[in-house]
């Protein structure tokens, strides 16, 4: 798989920045998936529930090559992609813009993926009790950034 080309450039700087141990086809997932992050900090502190989701998302992002990988590779490939979001969680203020710009530009030219996206948005929401008023803000706003519905 060849990434978009911004995707392409958002992986260099990244990794110029955080020393990542993920190759680009695992960064393509990471990428993807940066919006539910988004969905977890919505009000502004991820406690310790959350990090449960965080641990669950980085679980549900390695299974996605279980097919591809040994065991013991999956489980490593789950603790980086932890360490990434952990990182990404910590530098939000840095990596949101980058990452949903990029996001924006790689599904204009990837619309299927579109659904996805909302989909998982909306069940990670719902995984904590509901959807609380911060969390419907925050889909709403990366709905519309991303052109989630159209």
């Amino acid at each position: 798989m060849s990434l978009h080309l911004n995707t392409e450039e958002l992986y260099k700087k990244y990794n110029a920045s955080n020393q990542i141990e993920l190759s680009r086809l695992h960064f393509q997932t990471l990428f993807t998936y940066f919006p539910c992050l988004l969905i977890v900090a919505s009000d502004g502190i991820v406690d310790e529930e959350e990090w449960v989701f965080v641990k669950y998302l980085s679980k549900f992002m390695a299974e996605g090559y279980k097919s591809s990988l040994t065991r013991s590779e999956l489980e490593n490939l789950q603790k980086v992609y932890f360490n990434e979001l952990e990182y990404l969680i910590k530098t939000l203020d840095q990596w949101k813009d980058p990452f949903l710009d990029t996001l924006s530009h790689y599904l204009e030219e990837n619309d299927d993926e579109k659904e996805d996206i909302l989909d998982i948005l909306t069940l990670f929401a719902e995984a904590s009790e509901g959807i609380n008023d911060d969390e419907e803000k925050a889909i709403a706003e990366i709905s519309e950034r991303l052109k989630l519905e159209e």
